[in-house]
């Protein structure tokens, strides 16, 4: 027999146990099984298929492109997030601290990340590269349309936006500090159709066809793995109830509103925060 269809073997056996598990626990009944069958039927009628692999996507990514970040409480370690299909390679590249482009007047709250980038053992990495992009105010990643997002429908028109609008590769000071200066992140939307089936279970289970508010990064240091993430902020509800799953808690960071702006050359209140990245040397795997 060959390897994959072992493989097929070994991961069906796998999965058909976690289902009868599952089953048996609930007392599933026949006409709730036929039911899960006909809400798949109407997914593939509906042309959604593609759409709800949204449900398990970034485990699978996490179990294979986020393996060398796998179990960031044995370590320390910053724990790892897919990169997503936002990421735009080649945004200019700024020395800490920073400012990401943006255009006059950007809209939303301004927002000061800074931090320090260290290893799991505790030193400092200096030089370490942060490659940071979000999507704006009004919820439009730059340099992108919606056609990006495929097999999602998710709207995005950047007509008129500078195609490396908050997109940035921000170098940390000889002490692996960083401070970058943005503005306060919009919501991205699934684009789950109002009255498709994908969009009537997610009501079902009371689970948001949003993402909660984040901003990217993929951070880089000579001698460490390179991590690939995403900041997220307190208070947001999206944080628990959002289609692809819990984001872990300590993903998630608070921000402090500041109504001094003059202090650093602002206009309006805004707000910071602190998050520390910790990368993994590179000879450093957690089973």
């Amino acid at each position: 027999m060959n390897e994959p269809h072992r493989r097929l073997q070994v991961v069906f056996a796998d999965l058909r146990r976690a289902v009868d598990d599952v089953i048996l626990k609930h007392q599933v009944t026949l006409d709730e099984l036929l039911g899960a069958i006909d809400w798949l039927q109407q997914v593939a009628d509906a042309g959604e298929l593609p759409a709800a692999s949204i449900f398990f996507y970034k485990t699978v990514l996490k179990a294979t492109a986020g393996a060398t970040y796998a179990h960031p409480e044995k370590d320390g370690a910053s724990h790892w997030e897919m990169e997503g299909p936002a990421h735009r390679p080649g945004a200019p590249v700024l020395h800490s601290p920073a400012v990401l482009p943006m255009r006059p007047g950007e809209p939303g709250e301004p927002l000061i990340v800074s931090g320090t980038v260290r290893t799991t053992t505790g030193d400092p990495l200096p030089g370490a590269a942060l490659e940071i992009w979000q999507i704006d105010a009004d919820n439009v990643y730059s340099g992108m349309d919606t056609s990006d997002f495929a097999p999602l429908n998710i709207p995005n028109d950047s007509t008129g936006i500078p195609a490396d609008n908050l997109r940035a590769r921000i170098i940390a000071d000889s002490d692996g500090h960083y401070e970058f200066r943005t503005v306060m992140p919009g919501v991205e939307t699934f684009g789950l159709a109002t009255q498709s089936p994908l969009a009537t279970l997610t009501q079902a289970l009371q689970l948001d066809g949003l993402r909660p508010r984040h901003i990217h990064s993929i951070v880089s240091a000579e001698g460490c793995l390179p991590l690939t993430t995403q900041i997220y902020f307190d208070g947001d509800p999206l944080v628990e109830s959002t289609i692809e799953g819990a984001v872990p808690a300590e993903a998630v960071k608070t921000t402090t509103r500041h109504e001094d702006p003059h202090t650093r050359g602002l206009h309006q209140p805004y707000r910071t925060l602190t998050y520390d990245f910790v990368l993994r040397p590179e000879h450093k795997l957690v089973p």
